[in-house]
């Protein structure tokens, strides 16, 4: 949307690291997302160098949060707005909600394909890559299917440098019985304060309240989809790393169907394609809650306790352990709080996580 450099030579952005009064203020740059999730990390008050990021606790946050932006409008919002392109179907473009990612393609990354749903009115500059829909559903579909594993391999089987309209365009978007389960968890990922509630009530379907999850687990609760209604809460998203890493895991495997894939194929792309995400998966733990106590990921720098700290604690049967942490994400900060872990703590396994999901879904979907 906004050239880093020539926008601020023309007078229409600046440089100017704060958290944005408004969405007409938040100029998204690529660490501000991450897979499904819009909300992956903040500018730091002092941000020079390009790894000045902080994680943002998605549990933390409150209802009208936005991250810090690096980039603030130089124009009166109308000289501004005129500024702004337009659609092929003649709306400015940044007026509705889109799809971003970035555009920066990192085959040896974690993951390639990083891309998040953002609320109107908002811009971001061009490491950032956005997509706008005619159709809100056929958004909210996509970002699903933008999220799994499947494609991303298809976007590093391409093999190129940046993402471009060509090679995104290349997507599929096939439809399936699959549609409203992989649209649902979407919303779930991505819509994480009020500015998403217009969204949230437009694709809200009376069905999303009869799922359950594809695992057993008591961190999994099926309530979540249960107690969901078509007003925007601030308890309607995951906001826990358990249960919104599965929602990515059932979303793999819901694309992977709507694809005609086979479960081999699903768990054959992870092996061969994705070493990275399966070394972060074997030393990430998550606690009783949902938390991530400890990991490896080098994107969660910050995330649970350092080594030093786990070593000693990582086989504790039962009890409460406590962090306390300087926390600068949010405005009015920096402020001081304890995050609580509470043991036994656990990993996941990715595959056989694939395994139990796919027979779950292909026992649902049997007959119909």
């Amino acid at each position: 949307m906004w050239h880093e450099t020539n926008a601020q030579i023309e007078g229409i952005i600046k440089h100017d690291t704060r958290f944005p009064e408004d969405s007409n203020e938040l100029v998204y740059s690529g660490p501000h997302i991450c897979v499904g999730n819009p909300i992956f990390k903040t500018p730091r008050k002092i941000s020079v160098e390009k790894g000045d990021y902080d994680v943002v606790d998605l549990s933390f946050i409150n209802e009208q949060y936005f991250q810090r932006t690096k980039y603030t409008p130089s124009l009166e919002k109308l000289e501004y707005d005129n500024k702004v392109p337009t659609t092929n179907w003649q709306e400015k473009y940044h007026l509705n909600y889109r799809l971003i990612a970035r555009k920066m393609l990192n085959l040896k990354q974690e993951r390639t394909l990083n891309s998040a749903i953002v609320p109107p009115n908002t811009a971001h500059i061009h490491g950032v890559i956005g997509f706008n829909f005619k159709n809100i559903n056929e958004l909210v579909y996509s970002a699903g299917l933008w999220s799994s594993i499947p494609y991303d391999f298809f976007i590093k089987a391409i093999g190129k440098a940046n993402l471009q309209f060509d090679n995104a365009g290349a997507l599929p978007l096939p439809y399936s019985k699959f549609d409203n389960l992989i649209k649902l968890r979407a919303l779930l990922l991505n819509c994480l304060t009020i500015n998403y509630k217009l969204l949230w009530r437009e694709c809200f379907n009376s069905e999303y309240i009869n799922n359950t999850w594809a695992k057993t687990d008591f961190r999994l609760r099926d309530d979540r989809f249960s107690n969901l209604v078509p007003q925007w809460t601030w308890d309607s998203p995951l906001r826990y790393d358990y249960e919104r890493r599965q929602a990515l895991v059932e979303i793999d495997v819901l694309t992977s169907m709507a694809l005609g894939m086979t479960l081999d194929q699903l768990k054959t792309i992870y092996r061969i394609q994705f070493p990275v995400l399966q070394s972060y998966e074997a030393d990430t733990w998550y606690d009783r809650n949902g938390r991530i106590v400890f990991t490896n990921n080098r994107s969660l720098t910050g995330v649970g306790y350092s080594r030093q700290e786990w070593e000693p604690i990582r086989d504790a049967k039962n009890g409460t352990f406590t962090r306390t942490i300087t926390d600068d994400t949010m405005p009015g900060g920096p402020v001081e709080r304890t995050i609580e872990y509470i043991a036994p703590f656990d990993r996941c396994d990715r595959e056989q996580d694939y395994e139990t999901a796919w027979r779950f879904f292909e026992k649902r979907f049997k007959d119909k």
